[in-house]
């Protein structure tokens, strides 16, 4: 005897062209004990539109005892909306159930489960690691983010206000993503007005985040300008720049200071060490933390940065 018998129903709507056709195959064993269960948890549901197998899939089964019976199905299906569909049911006169434990049933899939995409933000370590940053930031694009790691640029200059990152994925495709950057960090702000000539004490100062176009540029702490004198009148509520405060020490050899470079728009800033004695405004020979045998001119700025002329 044959195990599967092939049932044809054929709902007639408007026009012919409308049928659509449809194919549903119940196996002999369903592997669920549930007093009922929908179409789509054990039967393949094939062909059509994806609306009429959606209203196919959730049609409510009700088994008798341990059997479904293929009239019950046809029964579920008549009382369906799916009136202009033409369907083949394929199933024996009982399938039996049983309990879970065999991954043998159909399920409706009608679409490939979608990976889920990254998040803009998921990209932020990346970028501020590349950027050797430990302000804030915050990106923006108009695009997804690609699939694969990102394999350029090699750095970005924090305070660039955009950069193109291209990604590999496991097949070794490449795609690009334009993205626009803002970067902040925390300032110090003028509490009231500070006169040219006056010594900057910690109850001059408060601290908030600002939007930044070139690193380095602002002071972040109190302790990287207190006891400073101001060379020049310093409104409330504007952030002090590093090269607006001076002081009249001696700095010594030996510090460690932030050496600034500034190219056109760009700017790059790398750990130094002062080689010469001098005081702010003064012109002395710096060389590299990370590279004993790179000599530079700077002109100190304060006790904690220098800067590079770049022709």
């Amino acid at each position: 005897m044959l195990l599967f018998f092939a049932f044809i129903i054929i709902f007639f709507a408007g026009s012919a062209n409308a049928a659509q056709n449809i194919k549903i195959e119940v196996p002999e064993v369903i592997y669920n004990t549930s007093s009922t269960f929908k179409l789509g948890q054990v039967a393949k549901i094939s062909g059509g539109n994806q609306g009429t197998r959606r209203i196919l899939s959730a049609l409510t089964l009700y088994p008798d005892g341990d059997k479904l019976s293929r009239r019950e199905v046809l029964r579920a299906i008549e009382d369906s909306d799916a009136a202009d569909a033409r369907i083949e049911l394929y199933m024996p006169m009982y399938s039996r159930i049983e309990a879970p434990g065999y991954e043998g049933n159909f399920t409706e899939t009608s679409e490939p489960p979608q990976k889920k995409s990254r998040s803009l933000s998921d990209l932020i370590p990346a970028i501020k690691n590349l950027a050797a940053w430990n302000g804030g930031l915050e990106i923006s694009a108009n695009s997804p983010v690609p699939d694969g790691k990102i394999i350029d640029p090699a750095s970005i200059v924090p305070g660039s206000g955009s950069v193109t990152l291209r990604f590999q994925d496991e097949d070794g495709k490449i795609k690009s993503l334009p993205v626009r950057l803002n970067w902040t960090q925390n300032a110090m702000i003028a509490a009231h007005n500070i006169k040219r000539g006056d010594k900057i004490e910690a109850h001059d100062l408060y601290s908030r985040p600002i939007k930044i176009t070139r690193p380095g540029m602002y002071a972040s702490s109190p302790s990287e300008i207190e006891g400073y004198t101001a060379n020049r009148n310093i409104q409330q509520g504007e952030p002090v720049l590093l090269n607006s405060v001076t002081s009249s020490n001696i700095i010594k050899r030996g510090r460690q200071v932030k050496i600034i470079a500034r190219f056109g728009g760009a700017t790059a800033t790398v750990d130094g060490i002062l080689m010469e004695d001098g005081r702010p405004g003064e012109w002395v020979k710096v060389r590299r933390v990370d590279d004993r045998k790179v000599t530079l001119r700077a002109r100190i700025i304060n006790e904690n940065m220098v800067e590079v002329n770049v022709e």
